[in-house]
C-alpha cells in the first residue's frame, strides 16, 4: 500500500500539496500522513494547524484514510525521519511560484530532504488564481 507524507509548518502550508494528496490517496486507496511540525512558541493557537484540522477531519469524512501526527523540531529533519520511521513511500511537497524569496525557501528545503529520503518525491506548484475584473475594466 502506498504511503504519502505531506508536511507543513507555518512557513509552508503545503495547501496545494495537501489537496493532491488527499485526492491521490482517495483515487488509489492509499494511507495519507499528515505532518505538521512547529516551534514550541506555536503550539497552542495556530491558524495555520487549525486550518490544517479542519481539512484534515474533512478529508476524513471523504473516506481518506488520514493519519495526522504533529513534531516538535525543526521542518526538514523531522520530514526526514518520519519518512525513514514510518516507511513513507511518496513525498508530496509544494513549491510557490509567487514571489523568488519563497520559491527559493521551499526549493532549498526540498533539495535538503529530497538527498536523505530514500522515497519518491512529486511536486506540487499552485495553480494561478484568476482575478475577477470589474465591469470597468472590460
Amino acid at each position: 500500500m502506498e504511503r504519502i507524507l505531506v508536511a507543513i509548518d507555518r512557513l509552508h502550508p503545503q495547501q496545494e500539496a495537501l489537496a493532491h494528496g488527499c485526492s491521490l490517496a482517495k483515487r488509489i486507496q492509499a494511507r495519507l500522513y499528515v505532518l505538521f511540525v512547529h516551534k514550541r512558541s506555536c503550539v497552542v493557537r495556530n491558524p495555520v494547524r487549525q486550518g490544517l484540522e479542519l481539512r484534515v477531519g474533512y478529508a476524513r469524512s471523504e473516506g481518506v484514510h488520514v493519519e495526522y501526527t504533529i513534531l516538535e523540531g525543526g521542518y526538514e529533519e523531522s520530514i526526514v525521519s518520519f519518512i525513514q520511521n514510518n516507511g513513507i513511500t511518496l513525498f508530496i511537497h509544494e513549491i510557490e511560484r509567487a514571489d523568488l524569496q519563497s520559491y527559493d525557501r521551499a526549493f532549498s528545503v526540498l533539495q535538503s530532504v529530497r538527498h536523505r529520503i530514500s522515497c519518491r518525491v512529486e511536486i506540487v506548484t499552485p495553480q494561478k488564481t484568476l482575478t475577477q475584473h470589474s465591469e470597468a475594466d472590460v
